[in-house]
């Protein structure tokens, strides 16, 4: 695996993936760690790049720190989360060591973890989850966990004791090595971290996944469904009395383990219930948005469409300017939303949602909303042909399938 791994086909597959994701987030000209590096300056000296990383892994060479930065949560700016930026070569390296040793990851998994993995991806959970739902909301019980800052509080050494298990190869070991103890830069000071591991890269992932796949596989057995997608696990069983019998051992198991349950966000009761999970809301066989989401939109189109001091031409060059952008487009928004989020059915809700954009967008070209602007509305945006988000929600849940008028 070691000589796989440092393999020059092995590198540059590493260096063309690193080089292709910064194109499709357009960050080739931003993204930067420590050294200021971006991937752009290496754009015409690329084998002397991968020579270089090719050699600092043959000599295991510890990798830079990582760059800590704290942004705005987007639902509560008032909090923030950790984010960390690797220099460019750091990250070449951790998805060489990736892709090579990703098959052997992947042996070790349950077919109930649904993070980063090739073929299971969160979607997937959220489909079999509301699936289940449902059919069986009216009988099941559901418990919901959430882990607190799950990576932050990852023991390295018994994440170790795992790899060792898995890998037995110490040169392999080595390299893991490099991505378990590093450091961080935060504020100008680098510092060793005791406990958690430094996310940033797909490898990390793969560490958070391997941290509790032995709980993946004990509680599959132990209840009637179980999914786990990255720190959220559902664990869903007719019978309550089961449900409430393994908390008790799980909360054990996870303390075990370093981690610390989000009481917060926990939630144990019948499936008719109100509870959250991967990014939706469940009330009574109901599937909705969750408010946060439905926040953070409003927010988003609020920060869009400004209004203040702008005459009706600049409000019209500014929306102009949002439709010809991909990443911008309010109907390519909309079939986002709907796409990433296929499993609501909570017409009543999209509806409320789009009438929230167009009052905003009512305010936006008229200073404030009225029954009489918004009808107005109509006329003055109809060459943006701007498509409602409740009408890719019907095409996407009513008309998927029904042949097409000729």
């Amino acid at each position: 695996m070691f000589t796989a791994i440092t393999s020059a086909k092995n590198l540059a597959k590493a260096y063309l993936e690193i080089v292709s994701k910064f194109a499709e987030n357009s960050k080739e000209l931003r993204y930067h760690g420590l050294d200021n590096t971006k991937i752009f300056d290496y754009e015409l000296n690329s084998k002397e790049l991968l020579a270089l990383v090719k050699e600092e892994l043959i000599n295991h060479q510890p990798i830079e720190p990582a760059i800590l930065l704290k942004i705005p949560k987007k639902n509560n700016p008032a909090k923030s989360r950790e984010i960390f930026i690797y220099n460019i070569k750091e990250r070449i390296k951790a998805q060489a060591i990736y892709q090579v040793l990703l098959p052997s990851f992947e042996k070790t998994f349950s077919d109930r973890l649904f993070s980063y993995r090739p073929n299971k991806p969160p979607y997937l959970a959220a489909y079999l989850f509301a699936k289940r739902y449902r059919r069986c909301y009216q009988t099941d019980q559901v418990l919901i966990i959430d882990l607190h800052n799950y990576s932050s509080f990852i023991n390295k050494n018994l994440l170790l004791e795992k790899l060792v298990s898995l890998f037995p190869d110490n040169k392999v070991l080595d390299l893991l090595k490099l991505y378990i103890f590093n450091k961080i830069y935060d504020q100008g000071i680098i510092k060793e971290i005791e406990q958690g591991v430094v996310q940033g890269v797909p490898l990390i992932a793969m560490f958070a996944n391997l941290y509790l796949s032995d709980l993946d596989f004990k509680y599959d057995q132990a209840v009637a469904s179980y999914l786990r997608v990255g720190d959220d696990l559902a664990l869903i069983d007719p019978s309550l009395e089961k449900l409430q019998a393994l908390v008790p051992i799980i909360r054990s198991e996870l303390e075990a383990r370093g981690l610390v349950v989000n009481n917060d966000k926990m939630f144990i009761g019948s499936a008719r219930g109100k509870f959250s999970f991967l990014g939706y809301e469940f009330n009574d066989g109901v599937i909705s948005l969750e408010p946060g989401y439905i926040n953070r939109l409003k927010l988003e189109w609020k920060r869009l469409l400004v209004y203040k001091n702008n005459s009706l031409h600049k409000k019209h060059l500014i929306l102009k300017s949002i439709m010809v952008r991909p990443d911008k487009n309010f109907n390519e928004q909309f079939k986002r939303i709907v796409k990433e989020k296929s499993q609501v059915n909570n017409s009543a809700q999209v509806i409320a949602l789009t009438e929230s954009f167009f009052r905003i967008l009512t305010e936006f070209f008229y200073g404030h909303y009225s029954a009489r602007n918004r009808r107005l509305l109509s006329s003055l945006i109809r060459d943006y042909k701007i498509v409602s988000l409740y009408s890719y929600y019907k095409r996407f849940h009513y008309e998927r399938g029904k042949p097409k008028k000729k």
